[in-house]
């Protein structure tokens, strides 16, 4: 490379440096005979002279205080309104399906663990937007271990088990739409839409261990109850389309 080559190529970087460097002494003593190499030498003065004349103002002290503050704050309004969400639409699920059952459990066991279900549902739903694969993963494991704390042997009872299905489903719907009213978003990730629906069929498998027929019956529990809680996560996840962006028009000549 040549001495004009290198001078013209970086010159903005040569007109930075202090008036009294040898690098840019030697650029500017080189262009003192070179006319090409001056004008590159006098452009990038001249640019580096618009770009301090629009160099924002300092940010005020405490700016980034605040905005950290800020941001801080809405995170915790959203993980409130999260929760609310949840708990009502758990609650409300658990009391819809027990409430509208012809008959209901009495042993405090079944009530215990119910119990148990529905506030992990609330928990699990309120966390679906910011962990969801472990929500899934959890969802599906509490609705095992209620499976391993109640279960015996028993028929399939698939007669039952359409029923059973059908409430975790609207269960999950009830959950989804609540936490995503409380949120007051129309936009949702698909594996955050698939966790919320998850605990919300978790919160129906909360209902059923009060009003199923089958509810002790192991080969029911893992077909119809478990099987719940994936196939509405599944479905939700299969449901869910982003949307799709808006093309840009061209421009009118």
């Amino acid at each position: 490379m040549t001495p004009c080559d290198r001078i013209r190529a970086d010159a903005p970087g040569l007109v930075s440096l202090g008036a009294d460097d040898p690098e840019r002494v030697a650029a500017v003593s080189h262009a003192s005979g070179c006319a090409a190499c001056a004008r590159a030498l006098r452009e990038a003065e001249r640019l580096q002279s618009l770009l301090a004349a629009v160099e924002p103002e300092p940010l005020p002290a405490g700016a980034f205080e605040r905005a950290s503050a800020e941001i801080r704050a809405q995170l915790r309004r959203e993980a409130r309104r999260r929760l609310a969400g949840a708990f009502a639409g758990v609650c409300a699920a658990v009391a819809v399906f027990v409430g509208l059952a012809r008959a209901r459990s009495p042993a405090p066991a079944d009530w215990a663990l119910a119990a148990v279900l529905a506030a992990l549902a609330v928990v699990l739903a309120a966390a679906a937007g910011r962990r969801p694969p472990v929500v899934l993963a959890l969802s599906a494991a509490a609705a095992l271990a209620a499976v391993a704390i109640s279960g015996a042997g028993g028929p399939l009872a698939p007669s039952i088990g359409a029923e059973c299905l059908a409430t975790e489903l609207a269960s999950a719907g009830i959950v989804v739409g609540a936490v995503w009213v409380a949120l007051r978003s129309g936009s949702a990730a698909r594996l955050a839409l698939a966790g919320a629906a998850a605990a919300g069929a978790l919160a129906g498998d909360a209902a059923l261990q009060l009003t199923c027929a089958a509810h002790t019956a192991v080969p029911h529990l893992l077909a119809f109850h478990v099987g719940g809680v994936v196939l509405a996560a599944a479905i939700a996840s299969l449901l869910w389309r982003p949307p799709r962006p808006v093309a840009a028009r061209p421009l009118a000549p």
